[in-house]
């Protein structure tokens, strides 16, 4: 029942952790894609994909680590 307790406090952070993650990321690609100021149109357009790509693996990595943990609550 103590272990059951504090793995359920361990969901919050886990999830907070990803959006950082993510967060310095998209600081990342927006840094990366300044280099193409002179191609404002290719500029937008790769960092569209790459962040929608991103977002969706964002939704994915979260999801897993909601099932890691109630695996382990189970």
């Amino acid at each position: 029942a103590i272990v059951k307790k504090q793995i359920a406090r361990l969901k919050e952070p886990c999830l907070k952790c990803v959006d950082l993650v993510v967060s310095e990321l998209s600081n990342v690609v927006r840094f990366c894609t300044e280099r193409m100021s002179r191609y404002p149109r290719l500029r937008e357009e790769t960092e569209r994909i790459i962040m929608s790509y991103v977002r969706s693996r964002e939704q994915q990595c979260k999801d897993q680590l909601v099932l890691l943990i109630d695996c382990e609550l189970a």
